[in-house]
């Protein structure tokens, strides 16, 4: 499939988390003189035709001009984040985390094609015999077994990758440095990537 015009899917940073191993907000870290959530959107811009951030500090966003979400239920991870894209959105959302700011555009592509032909509840990335929940597609069919399971405080994204049966796409021939699924949890990361360069997190 030739992508020769923005992807009819919404786009969404996960803004949301604690950050409790950064004790700072990590989406605004910068890298190259650019926030992390600012080099995430300007991809996503350019590829999605509705783009959305989830967080619950909306205030350090506005700047961004990206609407807004907060979470229905807060605090409970990344499900609650995709359950309200969800609410909100025209599309299925395409969930990023933003902690990984190297995400490929093959890799973008290639997913929503997988999606958009098999039409599946969920469709993930595989690399190196591990699924990652994010970048990852989820569709507005899940959207009440999402409310139930917050609800009940079930907040395991690999559990409910499995029992939706998610179509699962092997994505290292895209990546073979696996830059797409680089996180930065700790300060010690940032250093490493700033002092050594995007490899030596891979």
């Amino acid at each position: 499939m030739q992508w020769s015009s923005k992807i009819a899917l919404t786009g969404v940073i996960l803004a949301g988390g604690k950050s409790s191993r950064m004790k700072i907000n990590k989406c605004l870290l910068s890298l190259d003189n650019k926030k992390l959530v600012d080099i995430l959107l300007t991809n996503l811009k350019e590829v999605f035709e509705e783009v959305f951030i989830v967080t619950n500090s909306p205030e350090f966003y506005f700047y961004t001009g990206i609407p807004v979400l907060g979470d229905i239920y807060p605090f409970k991870g990344p499900m609650a984040g995709i359950h309200v894209a969800l609410k909100n959105s025209r599309y299925d959302v395409f969930a990023f985390a933003c902690d990984m700011p190297f995400v490929k555009k093959e890799i973008v592509y290639f997913l929503s094609e997988k999606h958009a032909n098999r039409k599946t509840p969920i469709t993930v990335a595989r690399y190196r015999e591990k699924i990652y929940p994010l970048p990852g597609i989820y569709s507005k069919d899940i959207l009440n077994e999402l409310e139930n399971l917050l609800k009940q405080d079930k907040l395991s994204m690999m559990k409910l990758i499995e029992d939706v049966k998610a179509q699962v796409v092997d994505v290292a021939n895209l990546d073979e440095e696996g830059l797409s699924f680089i996180n930065i949890n700790t300060e010690e990361d940032l250093k490493i990537l700033t002092e050594e360069g995007k490899k030596c997190l891979a």
